[in-house]
C-alpha cells in the first residue's frame, strides 16, 4: 500500500528529537491482533510496518475429534501471508477441544489426556512452523519460522480459565515452555497476557495474579516474557499498569525479563461509562500517546513489543467496545487510525 503524504506529515509533525527512543520504532516493535484476515491485509500491514501479527492457533480447529489427523490449512495462510511480508507471527496457543472436555473453561491441567494432547498439539505447531519445520519444506518464499509462541490468553478472566488460579497457571505455562522448547530450543516462551484492570470484580487484576504466579520457581524459569493487556482509560494509567508489572517482575528477579503488551485499544462511539469507548479524535490520539510512551519508556521499561487489538473493525458478542477497535472499517478500508499506528511504527 502507498501511504498517503498525510501520513508523512503526521511523522513530521510529532515532534519528536532524532536519535531519541521515540523518534524510531525498533523492527518488529508494534503489531496488530485480527480477528480475521483477508489475502490483501498482508501487503496493506507491511505497507503501514506492522511488525507483528499475534493470532490464535486454535486446538479444536485443527483437531476437531480425536480420531482427525491436524489440519493446519487456516493457519498455513496466516503464516504464508505473513512471511511473504516479512511479518512476524505470534500464535496465541489456546483451548481444549471437545473430544476431551465440553466444560467452559477447561484447561489442559484437567485431565492427564488432556495434558497429553495439550503436548503433542504444542510439538506439531512448533515442528510444522519453527525453524527447519514442515511448513517450510513447500513453501515457495523465503522462510520466516515462527520465533515467538505465546501461551493461553488472559487467564485471570473468567472468559478463559473457569476459576483464575495462578498457580495452576504457572503450571500450565512450565508444561508449555519445556514442550515447545523440546522442539526448538531457541524458541522464545511468551506468559499468557493478563488483563490489568478486569472488569469482572469475581477476575483476579493482572498485578495480584502476576505476583501470585510468579512465586513459582518453574514459572520464572518458563517466561522468556511476561504478557499483559494494559485496558484502561487513559493512557497515564497504560503507564502506570506497565510500570506495576515492571515492579512485580523485578521483585520475582525476572529484571532482564521483557514486557509484551500483547494487546491494548479504545474503541470508538460517544463514550459513556465504559472507558474503552471513546470519540473517533479520541482513540486516534490514545493511539499515538501510548505507542509513544511504550517508545521512550521501553529502555526502562524493557517494553519488547506492542500489539493494537484489533486489525479491522467487527461484531464481536464478547467484547462490546472491540467492534469499533480496528484499524480499518467492517468494509476493508482504511481508518485515520491506520494512519496513527503507521506514522508511529515507519522505521
Amino acid at each position: 500500500m502507498t501511504l498517503p503524504i498525510a501520513l508523512l506529515a503526521a511523522v513530521a509533525m510529532l515532534g519528536l528529537p532524532a536519535g531519541s527512543d521515540a523518534a524510531q520504532a525498533p523492527k518488529g516493535f508494534f503489531g496488530v491482533h485480527p480477528r480475521s484476515l483477508a489475502s490483501d491485509d498482508y501487503p496493506t500491514m507491511a505497507g503501514a510496518d506492522v511488525g507483528l501479527i499475534r493470532t490464535g492457533f486454535v486446538y479444536s480447529a485443527v483437531r476437531p475429534s480425536e480420531s482427525a489427523a491436524y489440519d493446519w490449512s487456516r493457519y498455513d495462510a496466516v503464516v504464508a501471508g505473513a512471511a511473504e511480508q516479512g511479518i512476524d507471527v505470534l500464535p496465541v496457543l489456546v483451548g481444549v477441544p471437545p473430544w476431551l472436555s465440553t466444560e467452559a473453561g477447561a484447561t489442559p491441567l484437567d485431565s492427564s489426556a488432556a495434558k497429553a494432547a495439550w503436548r503433542d498439539f504444542l510439538t506439531a505447531a512448533v515442528e510444522r512452523y519453527g525453524p527447519g519445520g514442515t511448513f517450510w519444506d513447500t513453501y515457495p518464499g523465503t522462510p520466516h519460522p515462527i520465533e515467538d509462541w505465546q501461551t493461553w490468553n488472559e487467564p485471570n478472566s473468567f472468559n478463559n480459565w473457569k476459576r483464575p488460579n495462578p498457580r495452576q497457571y504457572g503450571k500450565l505455562l512450565a508444561l508449555s515452555a519445556k514442550t515447545i522448547h523440546a522442539a526448538d530450543p531457541s524458541a522464545n516462551v511468551i506468559s499468557a497476557g493478563v488483563i490489568s484492570q478486569p472488569v469482572n470484580r469475581k477476575a483476579m487484576d493482572g498485578d495480584v495474579y502476576l505476583k501470585k504466579m510468579l512465586k513459582s520457581r518453574k514459572a520464572t524459569r518458563a517466561a522468556d516474557a511476561i504478557a499483559i493487556h494494559p485496558y484502561t482509560g487513559k493512557v497515564r494509567q497504560v503507564r502506570e499498569q506497565i510500570e506495576l508489572t515492571r515492579k512485580v517482575m523485578d521483585r520475582a528477579k525476572l529484571k532482564r525479563t521483557p514486557i509484551w503488551v500483547t494487546e491494548i485499544g479504545w474503541g470508538q462511539g460517544r463514550g459513556g461509562r465504559n472507558p474503552l469507548i471513546v470519540p473517533a479524535a479520541e482513540q486516534r490520539r490514545n493511539l499515538r500517546e501510548s505507542f509513544r510512551m511504550a517508545l521512550e519508556k521501553r529502555r526502562k521499561l524493557r517494553i519488547a513489543r506492542v500489539v493494537w487489538y484489533q486489525w479491522r473493525d467487527g461484531l464481536d458478542e464478547v467484547c462490546g467496545w472491540c467492534n469499533t477497535s480496528g484499524l480499518l472499517r467492517e468494509d476493508g478500508s482504511a481508518k485515520p487510525l491506520l494512519d496513527e499506528f503507521a506514522a508511529i511504527a515507519r522505521r
